[in-house]
């Protein structure tokens, strides 16, 4: 999970959002709960560009640190980068013995090596300062 302050402002009967951390990446919507889910929905697609050109997510700010007027909010966003981009098939080798216990045990094998590839990478969870 990454997650992203968002600065949402009322404009016009309607919402607009931005995210300080990330140039260029806004969303709008008619109410304070659509302008949240377009909000997740413009954050997927802007990392999804970021982690296939392969540069480094940028740091999130403090939600705290972010001051608001009127009817503006902060709030955070969170994209699960695990099902961002298109997915491709790998095969591995490890020992039966684990093979058969993680099976037992039901052990989702896709999501557990993502699990660690992200971790491996650096990239396991974005939070704030």
């Amino acid at each position: 999970m990454v997650i992203y302050p968002a600065i949402c402002h009322f404009e016009d009967d309607g919402y607009w959002c931005e995210f300080p951390d990330l140039k260029g990446c806004f969303s709008q919507g008619d109410t304070e709960a659509e302008i949240v889910e377009n909000a997740k929905e413009a954050l997927d697609c802007y990392l999804e560009s970021y982690l296939e050109k392969d540069e480094p997510l940028p740091k999130a700010s403090k939600i705290t640190d972010i001051k608001t007027s009127g009817k503006d909010f902060a709030t955070y966003i969170e994209c699960d980068i695990s099902n961002t981009g298109k997915s491709v098939r790998k095969n591995v080798t490890l020992p039966e013995w684990l093979c058969r216990r993680a099976e037992k045990a039901s052990v989702n094998f896709s999501q557990t090596l993502q699990e660690s590839l992200l971790k491996k990478l650096g990239i396991s969870a974005i939070t704030t300062n």
